[in-house]
């Protein structure tokens, strides 16, 4: 599957902390607003529930505690739009959107948002897992922040 032709109105976009729109985002903002705006699904923000992008501990425990409300997709049967968690630092906590052709749209600190192949030498080794979001498997109850946990990741 080609990469679809939308992805490149995501490309460069700045990386901000806790960025949750198109002046700055980081990784979980930008699979956000890909989400909303290319299907249709809000998700919460999580800005509240970690410090910094580098506070690998709460990231990976929140990415972990979210998990239940996504189903897992087996390698090699990933699509568009569905969540690919990497591990950074020994830890899941970066995302990244699957674009199809083994590629994802990602930001981190440091770089503009970019489409990356997954399966190149700097990730292949990196992937914890692909996700699909499943609003039947999101559990209904408010998170600690107020946010609705209900939509997913």
């Amino acid at each position: 599957m080609p990469v679809p032709f939308w992805a490149g109105r995501y490309i460069g976009l700045p990386f901000e902390d806790h960025g949750r729109s198109r002046s700055g985002l980081d990784c979980w903002g930008l699979a956000r607003l890909v989400l909303s705006e290319q299907f249709g699904i809000a998700l919460p923000s999580f800005a509240a529930e970690y410090r910094r992008t580098t506070d690998t501990g709460k990231i990976s425990d929140l990415i972990l505690r979210e998990i239940p409300a996504w189903q897992f997709v087996a390698a090699g049967e990933e699509s568009l739009g569905d969540i690919i968690i990497l591990r950074q630092r020994g830890a899941p906590m970066h995302v990244g959107i699957v674009l199809g052709d083994q590629r994802m749209l990602h930001i981190e600190q440091g770089i503009d948002s970019a489409i990356e192949a997954y399966s190149g030498p700097c990730w292949k080794d990196r992937v914890f897992g692909f996700f699909r979001y499943r609003k039947e498997l999101a559990p209904s109850s408010p998170s600690p922040s107020g946010g609705g946990r209900g939509e997913g990741l």
